[in-house]
């Protein structure tokens, strides 16, 4: 977006913009940009608040008054109190909760548990790609987070599974793709200024028990114990789920 506004900003039409990560804002440099300490995913704050949402409004609006730019400003005040924000949250405000309307036809379970996880991964992609872009370097083993996350997803799905060269078995491949989703949640919780001193088991706790990457990995667990494929059983009884998290 900020990019946008610097081609807009040609043309004669002058931008502002909201925020959510101030690093990206502090390297991109848009004409003007209002930076808010809000949950990311949520740039006016709570829902269903609309006057504290006006005032987010309003506050970005302002800054059509200066002439010149870049300029970044902090937004001057926090969230009330029930509304989870980066510098005052805890792991379970990470978890986010998705609301299924009334579907259109009947939805397995395994299809919510995967509309979940996808708009989950979405919220934490942000969080991972910036951590790796301070790093230079990720802990994951052999997927990316796309590719971890699509070949658990066709495995639920039931859909052929399309396996790297480097690996000989499907039972590895969704061993290596927990493994490699675990590594992309923990990196993007660590880029998150307010959990720089996460503690493992605290990680672990929450990403078995408040996540839905963390339900996707029991059900793959659940249709690994019921194949025919020893192989799938062994990684589904042993290498999925940690036995302390079961």
């Amino acid at each position: 977006m900020g990019a946008l506004a610097y081609y807009l900003e040609t043309e004669g039409i002058p931008t502002t913009q909201i925020s959510l990560i101030r690093e990206h804002t502090e390297i991109i440099r848009p004409p003007r940009a209002l930076w808010v300490p809000f949950a990311l995913g949520r740039p006016l704050g709570i829902p269903g608040d609309p006057a504290f949402q006006r005032q987010v409004l309003l506050a970005a609006m302002k800054l059509l008054d200066l002439d010149e730019g870049p300029v970044l400003v902090d937004f001057p005040e926090d969230t009330p109190d029930n509304e989870p924000n980066i510098n005052g949250s805890s792991l379970a405000d990470l978890a986010c909760p998705v609301n299924f309307t009334t579907p259109s036809k009947e939805v397995s379970e395994a299809e919510k548990i995967l509309a979940a996880f996808a708009h989950e991964m979405a919220q934490f992609r942000s969080w991972y790609d910036l951590g790796l872009e301070r790093r230079g370097y990720s802990t994951t083993v052999c997927f990316s987070p796309d590719t971890a996350a699509g070949l658990l997803s066709d495995f639920v799905l039931g859909h052929p599974v399309q396996l790297p060269e480097t690996v000989a078995s499907l039972a590895t491949a969704l061993r290596l793709a927990a493994q490699d989703l675990k590594a992309v949640y923990f990196e993007a919780v660590m880029s998150r200024p307010d959990f720089s001193t996460t503690e493992p088991t605290e990680f672990a706790d929450w990403f078995w028990h408040k996540t839905a990457a963390g339900n996707l990995l029991r059900l793959v667990k659940k249709m690994c114990l019921s194949s025919n494929d020893q192989q799938l059983k062994l990684t589904g009884g042993m290498l999925l789920v940690p036995l302390d998290q079961a």
